[in-house]
């Protein structure tokens, strides 16, 4: 990778992805104890480099956003087959990172960058 800006391609902005971003940092109420506890590590899914390892992915999602990390997984998604009439082809390769931020630290994508 040349700069941080070659790891991160996109964020991921699915209906799964957006309610992970909104769960992670809603309040959930314990109904055995009465108590209501709070969730403060926001996640995040990005697409990213197919070469990028998790410690580029941490670094970069600390500098462009300016939050602190606290872990990173990593999806390895093979390209589906694809067939255009007789002709078969393939979707390509990508990689897809959700990244958990300390708590304390928010990110909205809109207003990062």
């Amino acid at each position: 990778m040349s700069t941080i800006w070659d790891v991160l391609k996109a964020p991921v902005v699915t209906e799964k992805a957006l309610d992970m971003k909104d769960q992670s940092v809603e309040d959930i109420r314990d109904s055995k104890n009465k108590k209501t506890i709070r969730r403060d590590r926001q996640v995040l899914a990005f697409r990213v480099a197919n070469d990028a390892s998790k410690h580029a992915i941490k670094k970069a999602v600390e500098t462009i956003f300016k939050v602190k990390v606290d872990q990173v997984r990593v999806i390895n998604y093979r390209g589906k087959t694809v067939r255009r009439g007789r002709t078969f082809g393939r979707k390509p390769d990508y990689k897809k990172a959700y990244v958990t931020l300390k708590p304390g630290h928010r990110v909205d994508y809109a207003e990062s960058i």
